[in-house]
């Protein structure tokens, strides 16, 4: 009887080990199907704490503007392949620029105080619009300039977030493309 009960139990611990085997497996691949990337789509992350996605026609470019006493990062999303004109402009493009607030001003301050929002340029100087942007308080104009501008700027860590998207017409895949890339910021906490 000694015997029974011991292979009966040997049953039992590798069932419940090959079920708590699958069940971390299943749990691995659930964590892992969280963080996939899409097709098509590639992911940039910064050490600014910001990461988004965005669709794989585009070309990712970076670079620093302002001087040694003010600088700033800007990301530029660019179409592949865009091969601009002779003595043209570029296309639209979506932008990311980060500043440093070190003033520690609330955002609409930020916004219509600073000369890098183009406030100036917004279409309708009253239309602030709130939304939530990488589950942070977001505020979103838009501004004539060249194109049509898309503006959404974001307050977290200390920075000043301003996501920006450039338009021919309201119905351009830009637009969209643009919004979605919003709907996938993450921010760092």
């Amino acid at each position: 009887m000694y015997k029974y009960s011991m292979q009966k139990s040997a049953r039992i611990a590798v069932v419940v080990l090959i079920a708590a085997a699958g069940f971390l497996l299943w749990q691995a691949d659930v964590i892992t199907d969280k963080d996939a990337i899409p097709a098509g789509m590639l992911r940039y992350s910064s050490e600014e704490g910001v990461s988004f996605l965005y669709p794989d026609t585009y070309e990712l470019s970076s670079r620093t503007e302002g001087n040694g006493e003010r600088s700033w990062d800007v990301l530029v999303l660019l179409p592949k392949g865009y091969v601009p004109p002779q003595n043209g402009e570029g296309p639209p493009v979506i932008a990311l620029s980060i500043f440093n607030n070190v003033e520690g001003y609330p955002l609409e301050t930020w916004i219509k105080g600073d000369a890098k929002s183009n406030w100036k340029l917004a279409a309708d100087p009253g239309g602030l619009g709130s939304m939530t942007v990488g589950g942070e308080p977001a505020l979103a104009y838009k501004y004539s300039g060249l194109y049509e501008t898309s503006a959404v700027a974001v307050a977290h860590g200390g920075k000043i977030f301003l996501f920006e998207a450039g338009w021919l017409a309201p119905q351009d895949r830009i637009v969209e493309d643009f919004q979605n890339l919003l709907n996938t910021v993450h921010f760092a906490r």
